[in-house]
């Protein structure tokens, strides 16, 4: 009892009544027999037969052999009213499940849906492991699915899109060739061929159906990162030459792109030798448009310029291009415009973009004008713009090696350097003032202005307050160093990526340098600075780096992974139709990484989330991680199951089964895993070893009643009732004849065990009245016939032994016109009594397990006999019971009157009750007799 050890209110909750018992369903119905497919050996629960056709297939198209009949009664169940039961699949010795060894490497097919139809140079596939430029790929077609394959093209890569999954081929797909996508595979010369070891792959369950399966597996790329730089390094920027140049040549040509990097004060290298640009050409500029005062004429010099906006942003603050050069003194007076081109300083070429928009000021008016166009010389003109101190020691053809190997300050100009990141500095779109920064070197620091931000190149164009940039004692020559961001060195294990959302620990990665693939292993990420960290270093010749333009660059972190595709060929037509799809799966087994809660053979195993059709064999075959140990499947496209066996035909210790243990039980047997099952078949199997195993399992367990079916060749009343005679029980009861109704399987009429039917209308009648009523009297629904049109006289001799017939009683249908047990105990010789005790022992049992080990005393007994008074007023209102009084329907006693103290003192509480059913009006009889109008 509670403690009250120190002063206070102590609120406790307890109860003053008897505890509720709910009744229990007695519509549920079990199952067993044989079936194409599915669980085998355990009570499955179905709830519908469309449930039924997706676990255990379509039912037998023609019924022989034992257990035959299940899909059958399942469907005639569900359409006479059942609303769930539950199945057990049996099969004969020696069956045994299909399988089949899965591939292993790497086989390529074209993009789904994706025809090619040449001429095309271009071939998109399902991925790209292992495919770079110079791989040499081979394409086979086959002229029909199952045709043979033959070599149609060799061809090498030269170029790859990872962003589409597509490869340039150097020789192209000729005119008039076409490579459909369900009859084209692509292998990899040289690559090793796929080795036939790989996983084996059974159907989850027994018997020959399991040859209907197929088995594909699919790579699957998540999309490529695209690498960001790790670090800065000295690099001498490449600056190619646009033309050969002569011995004594003091002018030099270099390309466009090389122009954008170069300035007055650079020092480069021409081969070997070492030269300084003491000038560059001017580039030019053209004005799309102007804004201000009509007729302002700028042409006489003395103007100032200055930046004001940027890709059509205006900047925070405005960039002073101090005083305007020539291109900016021009005459307006001309409209609108375009103006131009006009020459403009190189250095301001090479600063200004197309769209920057320039605000022109002279003799206090200002003009607004759009640069359409900025060229450098090379541009304009291509030719040799670029004076150099000193004249060329020797001829240096065009594929020379020329070098940026050193930035000069130079007075007035404005420095650019690259980085890895723009995105916290904002500078000049932040207004108030160019943004700050100090910039450290390896002869220490120097501070600078950010005066304007290119975010498309991840450029900064840096000035300081005397004009000058770099100074301080930082070494000049240093500054080309920014001009080079890595993205990997050899020994590096730590990529810098733009996003690592799609990566995790144990992935397979493909390292794309844009020239060359290397596979790796995610060994760690960190979302906050964005990096990968491979399981083992990179090996590589010499580091890699990122094009400044990163419209240009190419170098790409991939996540590679597979699906599994499940495909069950039509019944019928045999086509195959997808079945189960499982996606985005790993063949990484190591469980202390994200990717082995990925394991394609846990996931397929797994009993909740996994593959309904088929498992994995444990350990797998060829585990490993490499892409040659990745799972596939021969050609790139589905492969077949083999060798399922249904075994000997079905014998009657299949259906009876055995008691292994739990989770261990077969055929009948197994039924008795499941409480809330009500009534049990085995539909269509007559053999009195099964049907007495049945009715044992019933008697056994109480709470459920066995439905028999009378033999199909049973043609008269005396074979009726000399099989019925076999058994006498109070939990069976024994319905003929078969009837005739649609095989849907083939089309055909044919005759079909009751029981199903039984069982259906059992649920209807329960459901719409209440297990009280007599589960007779019902139109059997979804039939045209009785296959033994038996009459009333001939039931007069079967109804007195319990043998239920359903009969055609036209115009009033075909119904269900008995409802007895097959017992010879009169007391329960109708099965509506049988069932309405099964529902009230059942409840009671359930309901009352409260009471075990509680004090058994005289409040005790009181609850006891409020809750089953309780109850069973509930069943009296529902017109089960007699009397027009509770206490005329039942009573219940639970005192010292039903129960000794020697029963008390041994732990027992003994409590009886009594129930008055209420009987069906089987016999309705009507005396009608003649009467004169003077008779009282």
């Amino acid at each position: 009892m509670p403690e009250y050890l120190r002063p206070g209110v102590f609120i406790q909750e307890t109860s003053f009544r008897g505890k509720p018992i709910q009744g229990v369903s007695t519509s549920t119905a079990g199952f067993v027999g044989a079936a194409r497919s599915g669980p085998e050996g355990k009570p499955t629960f179905v709830g519908s037969y469309g449930q039924f056709r997706r676990l255990f297939g379509d039912p037998v198209t023609s019924p022989s052999g034992l257990g035959d009949y299940l899909g059958h009664a399942v469907k005639a169940f569900f359409e006479n009213g059942g609303s769930r039961c539950y199945v057990v699949r049996t099969l004969g010795p020696g069956a045994a499940a299909a399988g089949r060894t899965m591939d292993q490497g790497t086989i390529f097919r074209l993009a789904r849906g994706v025809t090619v139809r040449g001429p095309t140079d271009t071939l998109r596939l399902n991925t790209l492991r292992q495919v770079a430029p110079g791989t040499v790929l081979r394409v086979f077609t086959r002229p029909t699915a199952t045709g043979a394959f033959t070599e149609r093209l060799a061809s090498a890569v030269v170029s790859i899109n990872p962003l589409e999954n597509s490869a340039v081929l150097a020789n192209p797909v000729a005119a008039g060739v076409t490579f459909e996508p369900e009859n084209t595979r692509i292998e990899i010369l040289g690559a090793a061929p796929l080795a036939d070891a790989g996983p084996v792959i059974r159907s989850r369950h027994r018997g020959n159906d399991g040859n209907r399966l197929s088995v594909e597996f699919r790579p699957r790329d998540k999309a490529p990162v695209a690498l960001t730089a790790s670090a800065g390094r000295r690099v001498d920027a490449a600056i190619p030459l646009a033309a050969d140049a002569n011995a004594g040549d003091t002018t030099l040509g270099f390309t466009p792109a090389a122009m954008q990097n170069l300035r007055v004060g650079d020092q480069i290298t021409v081969g070997a030798e070492a030269l300084t640009i003491t000038a560059i050409a001017d580039g030019d500029v053209e004005f799309a448009t102007s804004s201000g005062a009509a007729g302002l004429d700028h042409s006489g010099g003395g103007a100032t310029a200055e930046l004001i906006a940027r890709g059509g942003n205006p900047l925070g603050t405005v960039l002073a291009l101090g005083a305007a050069p020539a291109a900016f003194a021009i005459d307006m007076t001309g409209g609108s415009g375009p103006y131009g081109p006009t020459a403009i300083p190189h250095d301001l070429a090479m600063m200004l973009q197309i769209g920057d928009e320039i605000r022109v000021t002279s003799g206090g008016v200002t003009t607004d004008v759009t640069l359409a166009q900025v060229r450098t010389a090379q541009d304009i003109a291509p030719g040799a713009h670029v004076t150099v101190d000193n004249p060329l020691a020797a001829a240096a053809p065009a594929a020379t090696p020329t070098r940026l190997v050193a930035t000069a300050p130079g007075a007035g100009l404005f420095s650019r350097i690259y980085v890895n990141d723009v995105s916290g500095l904002a500078a000049p779109n932040r207004a108030g003032g160019f943004e700050r920064i100090a910039v450290q070197n390896t002869g220490g620091f120097a501070n600078a202005e950010v005066v304007l931000v290119d975010p498309t190149h991840s450029a900064l164009w840096l000035g300081e307050a005397a004009g000058n940039f770099p100074a301080g004692g930082v070494d000049a020559t240093n500054w080309a160093a920014f001009e080079g961001l890595q993205a990997a060195a050899n020994g590096d294990d730590t990529l810098s990526v733009a996003s690592t959302a799609s990566f995790y620990t144990g992935a397979k990665v493909e390292f794309d340098t844009g020239a060359a693939k290397i596979e790796a292993t995610v060994a760690a990420i960190d979302s906050g600075a964005r990096t990968v960290t491979l399981a083992a270093p990179l090996a590589l010749a010499s580091p890699l780096d990122l094009d400044p333009d990163p419209a240009r660059r190419n170098m790409f972190l991939r996540v590679h992974e597979i699906d599994v595709v499940v495909w069950q060929a039509d019944a019928e037509s045999g086509t195959p139709v997808l079945a189960e799809a499982f996606e985005g799966l790993t063949w990484n087994s190591d469980t202390a990484t994200d990717a082995g809660l990925k394991y394609f053979a846990d996931r397929l195993n797994d009993k909740e989330i996994g593959s309904k059709l088929i498992e994995v064999d444990t350990p797998v075959a060829g585990a490993g991680t490499d892409f040659a140990d990745a799972p596939a499947t021969a050609d790139g496209f589905p492969k077949s199951l083999r060798n399922g066996d249904n075994g000997t035909a079905i014998t009657d210790l299949s259906l009876i089964g055995e008691d292994l243990g739990p989770s261990r039980r077969t055929g009948i047997e197994a039924l008795a895993e499941r409480d809330d099952i009500s009534m049990v078949a085995v539909p269509g199997v007559t053999a009195e070893t099964v049907q007495a195993a049945l009715i044992s399992h019933c008697e056994r367990l109480k709470y459920r009643v066995a439905v028999l079916d009378a033999p199909v060749d049973a043609e008269d009343v005396v074979s009726i009732q000399a099989h019925r005679n076999n058994y006498d029980s109070k939990y069976a009861a024994y319905y003929a004849p078969w009837l005739r109704a649609l095989n849907t399987a083939n089309g055909r009429i044919e005759s079909f065990p009751p029981s199903g039917y039984a069982m259906g209308i059992y649920a209807r009648t329960d459901n719409a009245v209440g297990v009280h009523k007599a589960p007779a009297n019902e139109v059997v629904r979804n039939i045209v016939d009785v296959a033994l049109p038996l009459t009333a006289a001939e039931q007069e001799v079967l109804n007195p032994v319990g043998i239920n017939l359903i009969r055609d009683l036209t115009p009033r249908g075909i119904r269900m016109w008995g409802a007895r047990t097959i017992s010879s105990d009169q007391e329960w010789k109708y099965l509506n009594f049988r069932r309405l005790f099964i529902f009230v022992e059942h409840s009671i049992d359930i309901g009352t397990q409260w009471v075990v080990f509680e004090p058994n005393s005289e409040a005790l007994w009181e609850r006891v006999t409020q809750s089953i008074t309780a109850f069973l007023i509930g069943v009296w209102k529902s017109g089960a019971l007699m009397g027009t009084t509770p206490e005329e329907g039942f009573f219940v006693a639970c005192n010292r009157s039903t129960m000794s103290q020697d029963d008390i003192d041994n732990g027992r509480l003994v409590c009886e009750i009594g129930l008055a059913p209420v009987a069906p009006a089987e016999f309705v009889i009507f005396k009608i007799g003649q009467f004169t109008a003077s008779s009282s």
